[in-house]
């Protein structure tokens, strides 16, 4: 099995943004923790509640390799990370929905903008993997529509998968 990395996407804004939400929750955390015999159960409740968004909280970041296509969700503690794997032999056709841009803005105020907008509209990118045996397999991310659009350039010179995008 070959590993060669091809493309990997990449957002300055998004690896920012991840970082400065969790030190945020971590600094919450230690506050909290100093206030902790105040009111145990609920300032318990919060550290705990703040603790498990830091720990599902995820960068995604989309991979193409010779031979497969990786979604690669980077959490904050590396032991939770996970990778999601679609060999291009084992795939048919992609369906792509591409309404999520990369926001042509810079700076935090732009990034909560358009991470509070996503979030009120569950705006995200949308890809349907048809397999050569049959399996359908959907997957929303939150990788920009240039990046995917990227990835699936490398994808089309790398194999034959059909691959249709709309927006």
């Amino acid at each position: 099995m070959n590993k060669k990395s091809i493309f990997r996407s990449s957002s300055t804004t998004s690896f920012f943004s991840f970082y400065l939400a969790n030190i945020a929750g971590l600094l919450l955390i230690g506050y909290l923790s100093l206030h902790f015999n105040q009111n145990p159960p609920v300032i318990g409740a919060l550290m705990f509640i703040t603790a498990a968004v830091i720990c599902i909280n995820s960068r995604k970041t989309c991979v193409v390799m010779d031979d497969r296509f990786t979604i690669v969700y980077t959490r904050f503690i590396p032991l939770l990370s996970t990778s999601k794997y679609f060999f291009y032999n084992e795939i048919d056709s992609i369906d792509a929905i591409l309404p999520l841009t990369r926001s042509t803005e810079t700076g935090l105020i732009s990034t909560f903008l358009s991470y509070r907008y996503s979030l009120k509209s569950s705006l995200k990118n949308t890809l349907t993997f048809h397999f050569h045996d049959g399996r359908v397999k959907y997957l929303s991310v939150t990788i920009s529509r240039e990046d995917l659009q990227e990835a699936f350039r490398h994808i089309r010179t790398l194999s034959s998968i059909r691959i249709a995008e709309s927006y």
